[in-house]
């Protein structure tokens, strides 16, 4: 489907697909109702919470935790997931798709925020995916869960992959819809950086979860690898650990980068990828400056 663009800014493209509180009440009882559908209330819920920058393998993460609970009794929430509810979706991402995110994120947080409340009152075991870029968050959601087994995991996934992993998501995105969501070398960092990493940091010390574990992608998405857990101790803290899983993972990425997405950069590219493969591409070539060097 084609969809006829106008020249608005971006203040009149949020009014244009803000949705009415009765609308936005009824979507979001949809979600909490499909979204409940089949779990069961247990007597000692268990919370956990996956953090990584985009294209670490979180969905991988978030497969791994729902096998660990009998008849799948987990509900997993992810505010992404949640977007495509909005009815403009496809609308807003066909026209509009550097502000999908932010106008979509309009509805989908307050979405987000409702069925994760609705999950901690009525004592399901509950999933929540982030980027660990705002530990405020992360603390109110906390506050609530009284009661709750809560476990912190993170994924240690290089750069390179990662960025690897977010064009490759793009392309099956727009091949499959006809439109992706891609994440700018800015926003990526933001999370990859500092952010995440004291995130991490401050789970551990502050006491506030009960087991804060750190994983590597494994062979199969659904089957990461645990490399650190607060309980055992395999490095001094889990940022270390995130820090050196991180540096462990890189000669896998340049591996990966040889043999299969190396072809990509001989092809025609979306526009929106321009950026995000050159900074790939500059990876790369980096480490390859560091092997000669050695």
């Amino acid at each position: 489907m084609e969809f006829k663009s106008e020249k608005l800014s971006l203040e009149e493209i949020f009014e244009k697909y803000k949705l009415s509180p009765e609308e936005h009440k009824k979507i979001g009882d949809l979600i909490s109702k499909i979204m409940l559908s089949g779990k069961t209330p247990v007597e000692k819920p268990t919370a956990i919470i996956d953090i990584g920058p985009p294209g670490s393998g979180k969905t991988g993460l978030n497969g791994y935790a729902l096998k660990q609970f009998e008849n799948d009794n987990l509900i997993i929430i992810n505010n992404d997931e949640l977007r495509p509810f909005h009815p403009k979706a496809d609308e807003i991402a066909g026209l509009y798709p550097e502000y999908y995110t932010k106008i979509t994120n309009e509805e989908s947080k307050f979405w987000t925020d409702d069925l994760m409340d609705k999950a901690i009152e009525g004592r399901y075991n509950v999933l929540y995916e982030g980027t660990g870029r705002k530990i405020e968050i992360f603390k109110r959601m906390i506050s609530k869960m009284q009661g709750y087994k809560i476990i912190v995991r993170a994924m240690a996934v290089n750069d390179l992959n990662c960025l690897m992993s977010i064009v490759e998501r793009y392309e099956g995105q727009v091949q499959e819809k006809g439109w992706g969501r891609m994440v700018s070398d800015k926003t990526f960092y933001k999370a990859y950086d500092d952010e995440m990493l004291n995130t991490i940091d401050t789970f551990e010390k502050s006491g506030i979860v009960d087991v804060v574990e750190v994983y590597m992608r494994g062979k199969k998405p659904s089957e990461p690898i645990r490399i650190y857990s607060s309980t055992t101790k395999e490095f001094d803290s889990a940022k270390l650990a995130v820090i050196e899983g991180r540096k462990a993972d890189r000669e896998n990425a340049n591996r990966y980068f040889e043999t299969d997405f190396s072809k990509r950069l001989t092809k025609n590219n979306f526009p929106e990828e321009v950026e995000i493969l050159k900074t790939i591409n500059n990876l790369h070539e980096e480490k390859e400056k560091e092997d000669l060097e050695l």
